[in-house]
């Protein structure tokens, strides 16, 4: 294993990557997290209030079976728990890059390594953007009932 040592060559921002990592993963919880919100003195006035709906989607079989393999896979119970789960690993990674100093060497398997290690996140939460890409709703959607 080589490690960086010569000034011409740059030391990667991780700093950059692990701040970026962080805003996706914070993105990851709001998204997953029901809204928190601060309780008021008094409640808003009725008017504001935005009523509930219900809605239904069409979920081809494929959707549906892809969102059984990746429950599985990451041995989740419900989507929220997914969420949660690719969250903590792009939080991890973040936290762990951002505790390096601005002057250490890091040799390429390390970085290669660390590459390799967010993958396996991001592709997870490439696939669970794509089936929610693919989500239609009833309405939009002509398919006959038997």
């Amino acid at each position: 294993m080589s490690t960086i040592t010569s000034p011409d060559k740059s030391i990667p921002d991780f700093s950059e990557l692990a701040e970026k990592l962080q805003t996706t993963a914070q993105a990851l919880l709001a998204f997953s997290s029901p809204a928190v919100t601060e309780p008021d003195d008094e409640p808003p006035p009725a008017e504001e209030k935005t009523p509930s709906e219900l809605r239904t989607f069409h979920i081809s079989g494929f959707m549906v079976d892809e969102e059984k393999e990746m429950l599985e896979l990451l041995e989740a119970e419900n989507w929220q728990h997914m969420f949660d789960k690719i969250y903590e690993q792009l939080y991890t990674m973040a936290l762990l890059m951002q505790h390096f100093e601005a002057d250490e060497e890091v040799d390429g398997y390390f970085v290669q390594l660390m590459g390799n290690t967010l993958m396996a996140p991001l592709d997870m939460l490439s696939r669970l953007c794509s089936l929610i890409a693919d989500f239609r709703p009833a309405s939009e959607v002509d398919f006959e009932v038997e």
